[in-house]
């Protein structure tokens, strides 16, 4: 049965498969490499799924009823500084096209997460700032709204 732990590994596999351009680290986790951020400075990535809300969806009996949760996942992208804007938005926009409009964990009833695409709650990405206390990256985060759909 389809649950938000399964989503969140679903979509990180699905980061994982569809994005190799630069290491990616996740919430809670040691980094994906021993030195870190990457030395010499290069791209890398880090990324969070937040849920937001969570309501029962459909009619039926407990234990047959679909709910939905949504909320966000966010890729900061970040580069060295120096390295570029136009380039830095091109690696982001590998994450945007990555994600945009796609459904995946859905390979049960009543069980699907959706990245949304509808007019206005797509995935963005969102300008770019220094984000190190050091000064030495540039970061722009890709934004991608979601809705997950199961069974419980």
């Amino acid at each position: 049965m389809g649950d938000y732990s399964g989503a969140v590994a679903a979509a990180r596999a699905f980061l994982e498969a569809g994005f190799t351009a630069a290491p990616v680290q996740f919430q809670n986790e040691d980094p994906p490499q021993t030195t870190w951020p990457p030395s010499p400075p290069s791209p890398w990535c880090y990324c969070e799924m937040v849920q937001l809300d969570d309501r029962l969806r459909g009619v039926g009996l407990p234990g047959n009823q679909v709910w939905l949760a949504t909320g966000n996942i966010a890729v900061s992208v970040f580069v060295p500084k120096g390295y570029g804007f136009a380039d830095h938005l091109a690696l982001a926009g590998q994450v945007d096209t990555l994600f945009r409009s796609k459904t995946i964990y859905n390979a049960e009833p009543g069980v699907a997460l959706r990245f949304w695409s509808e007019q206005g709650h797509g995935p963005s990405i969102q300008g770019g700032d220094s984000k190190s206390d050091d000064g030495n990256w540039f970061g722009a985060v890709v934004v991608i709204p979601f809705q997950l759909f199961y069974v419980k």
